[in-house]
């Protein structure tokens, strides 16, 4: 959890089994379901505000927040603004949390949208955008090589659109035979995305690599040529807000192509700092990456300008302060 200024965490997880990685533990780790007694608890920790990190998560702490009075934040991050692959009532469990809980941080506009549309009323509404740690994303001018390394980093499911950027990449690999498409993640469609590499005859110009250390993701981040997210409306109507992945990737200077899709616009502006085609578009999306790699001399251009817009608008320090006033609000009155 990153450390928002004047404030402290005691993280809240529902079960041990949702630990995934057990470096993670420490004293400010602690079980819901081993809290007896929420007012004791709330006493003890000195605990003034809640926040849930997701949509479900603020409608577990209704109880809580009911038997305590504390003031509940919740932040919307992409799915939970959808009724995908949701549990029963779930719409209407949304609309008791935007009765009952203080505010809510959708991590863009589009989520904002999504939400009010439900009924939140717009005076609990916060955006709050996530931010890149620009001290571990450094910026560094495109490469200026031969290399044509294309990267995409997300989930291995729908909406991250791996599917559609695998057959546009087929569709240029013989007009630029250097080519190489590389997709790190993990994921329910692992199976799939490896059986549509070999049915698209992509061979050693494709990489299905699954999960790995941020200090890989890194290096494969510092060598990519072009980064590509796909992202598209799922079939079940999950989306996402803004992926990090497009953040990080602006902030490190590698160009980037994405779509017209959820919160992304917000974050690139097409022809400006980076190329956006429409989502679920395997034309468009082969002829995009084929415009960048033919077009190599307006690349520094773009990532120069994708920095800066990070610096301003997704810089995780700012956003920290950003979050500490809207608490600050929330609490004082500030």
């Amino acid at each position: 959890m990153r450390q928002v200024p004047g404030y402290e965490y005691i993280h809240l997880i529902r079960l041990p089994e949702y630990i995934v990685d057990n470096s993670l533990l420490n004293e400010k780790v602690h079980y819901l379901n081993e809290i007896s007694s929420p007012k004791e608890y709330v006493n003890k920790n000195n605990i003034s505000l809640l926040h849930a990190h997701h949509g479900q998560f603020g409608i577990l702490l209704l109880p809580f927040k009911e038997r305590t009075n504390l003031p509940l934040v919740t932040s919307i991050r992409g799915r939970d603004a959808t009724l995908a692959n949701q549990p029963a009532n779930y719409l209407e469990n949304m609309k008791l949390l935007f009765d009952q809980g203080e505010r809510f941080f959708p991590v863009c506009d589009y989520l904002a949208d999504k939400i009010s549309l439900w009924g939140c009323p717009a005076e609990k509404i916060r955006i709050l955008y996530g931010g890149v740690d620009l001290n571990q994303f450094k910026y560094r001018s495109p490469k200026q090589d031969d290399s044509q390394n294309i990267l995409s980093i997300g989930r291995f499911v729908e909406k991250k659109g791996h599917h559609i950027l695998m057959q546009a990449f087929q569709k240029i690999k013989d007009k630029f035979p250097n080519a190489t498409l590389t997709i790190i993640g993990r994921g329910e469609l692992e199976g799939y995305l490896k059986t549509l590499s070999n049915q698209l005859n992509l061979g050693e110009s494709f990489r299905l690599l699954n999960y790995l250390h941020k200090d890989k993701i890194h290096d494969h981040m510092a060598s990519a040529d072009l980064f590509c997210a796909a992202s598209l409306e799922a079939s079940n109507g999950d989306v996402e807000g803004i992926p990090n992945t497009i953040k990080e990737a602006m902030a490190t200077g590698v160009p980037v192509i994405s779509t017209f899709h959820a919160g992304i616009p917000e974050l690139v502006t097409h022809n400006e700092d980076g190329i956006l085609v429409k989502e679920n578009n395997v034309n468009e999306l082969a002829e995009a990456i084929e415009f960048m790699l033919k077009n190599r001399q307006l690349w520094k251009e773009y990532t120069i300008r994708a920095r800066n817009k990070i610096e301003q608008k997704f810089d995780q320090n700012k956003q920290l302060l950003q979050q500490a006033k809207y608490y600050d609000e929330l609490l004082y009155g500030n």
